[in-house]
């Protein structure tokens, strides 16, 4: 079948990590909307550049990578044995997705993200502004794709509660998203190389691309036994970016401080910025308009807070929870406090009393912060891998990655991700007696 959309013609970009990507006509329409230009604004890495000088690369770019990506894999899915069955709208569906699936991307990265409840996973941001029957992008689906846009939110959006996704929509999200989706694979390969780091030299994207298969019983991506190291690769990437990109201490502690000095804003009884709108924001916006904010309602420890994420004056690293410390019970409290911001700012406040009162001082409640990295990022790998008649045991084609027959990489990650990279760490001022006091004592009080 001839799909216009995969075809690698029309305008040509430059890439420097993929080399020229050809958008044909409706996809450049969606390119020069105001929407998909605003990614130019939004940084893939957030305050990754406060560590990695380097990491100034934007959402849009990297957009623009998993489309080219992505076109490459259908390709291949479509010649696959079996083949991928898809129609000429499913298609175009899932090219306006790939597009399109960071476009209600909040500034700073994933950042506010975990500021439940003034906002949402960007998915969700992304339907609304997908779904906006007066927004450009809207209109571009409708006339130049032509295409439901609901569909297009569907891919994106597919984890949704609140929608049910229909089994066409969701065959393309699984491809779109998942353990080996050229989401991961774009910005694992684009970060490490903006970062300046060598990680995603080692993954062997063309082995990879070649290996590409799909699985009919499962409904989505598989690889062949010949991807089975470049996908290793791909997997330990991820591991060493989030210990030593993502994760990185002093990227945790400019986060922690956005974040509550943000919250401090959203919750001050006169406030009059409207959370709802943030995804509509460049990084400049957002920053320009909390302070005004902050100076209207006379919020000086948040002004403080946000001028040391500009300036580079970082809170330091007071205490650090250990995996040997990590008992179920701590575990459970450090995940209701993950997810429910406002207890974590009433303990945060609790902490400055308790050791003010110990140092003979005064703390106005902001001092100390507590990070608690994702919950829900872990280095699993929900793959098949099919041998054919090189079937390397008596099991039966495909196995599963984490098989011991095709490799054992899982167990050791899964312990090193969780002991080295997810790192429960609480920040204070670069105060000598705090941060001592901080140390000792911190941890007991953590309940």
């Amino acid at each position: 079948m001839n799909h216009q959309l995969l075809a690698e013609e029309g305008k040509a970009i430059r890439d420097p990590v993929w080399g020229y990507i050809h958008v044909p006509d409706p996809v450049l329409a969606l390119i020069d909307t105001e929407d998909f230009q605003r990614l130019r604004n939004i940084t893939q890495l957030g305050y990754v550049h406060l560590v990695y000088p380097g990491a100034r690369h934007s959402r849009f770019e990297h957009s623009l990578g998993v489309y080219h990506l992505a076109k490459q894999f259908l390709t291949r899915l479509l010649d696959s044995d079996p083949p991928l069955e898809l129609g000429e709208e499913d298609v175009r569906v899932f090219i306006a997705a790939t597009l399109l699936h960071d476009i209600g991307h909040y500034p700073f990265s994933h950042t506010l993200e975990e500021l439940m409840p003034f906002f949402v996973l960007h998915e969700e941001r992304a339907r609304q502004i997908i779904e906006d029957r007066d927004g450009a992008i809207y209109q571009v689906l409708k006339e130049s794709f032509q295409i439901d846009p609901v569909r297009v939110a569907n891919v994106i959006d597919y984890k949704n509660k609140d929608r049910e996704v229909p089994a066409a929509d969701l065959l393309l999200a699984n491809i779109l998203s998942g353990t080996l989706d050229p989401d991961k694979i774009d910005y694992l390969l684009r970060d490490s190389m903006f970062c300046g780091v060598p990680f995603g030299e080692s993954v062997n994207r063309d082995r990879l691309a070649a290996s590409i298969k799909f699985d009919p019983e499962r409904k989505r991506l598989a690889i062949t036994s010949k991807g089975v190291s470049a996908v290793e690769a791909l997997v330990f990437t991820n591991y060493l970016m989030y210990r030593n990109v993502y994760w990185h201490h002093a990227v945790r502690s400019a986060s922690a401080m956005f974040k509550r000095a943000v919250q401090e804003i959203l919750l001050h009884p006169q406030n009059q910025l409207d959370s709802s709108g943030f995804h509509r924001l460049t990084e400049s916006q957002l920053v320009s308009m909390l302070q005004d904010e902050q100076e209207r309602l006379g919020l000086e420890n948040s002004a403080q807070l946000l001028a040391g994420t500009i300036h580079r004056r970082l809170y330091k690293v007071g205490a650090v929870i250990h995996p040997g410390e990590r008992k179920q019970d701590l575990m459970h409290y450090l995940y209701d406090l993950f997810h429910n911001p406002s207890k974590r700012r009433d303990k945060e406040i609790e902490l400055c009393r308790i050791f003010g009162e110990k140092l003979g001082r005064s703390f106005e409640g902001h001092e100390i912060l507590i990070d608690i990295p994702g919950f829900n990022k872990t280095p699993e790998v929900d793959l098949k891998v099919f041998y054919g008649h090189d079937i390397p045991s008596d099991k039966t084609d495909p196995l599963t990655f984490d098989d011991p027959e095709v490799t054992r990489l899982r167990d050791s990650l899964l312990h090193n991700f969780e002991d080295q990279a997810k790192i429960f760490r609480i920040f204070c001022i670069d105060d000598p007696d705090l941060r001592a006091l901080v140390g000792k004592e911190a941890k007991r009080h953590l309940s």
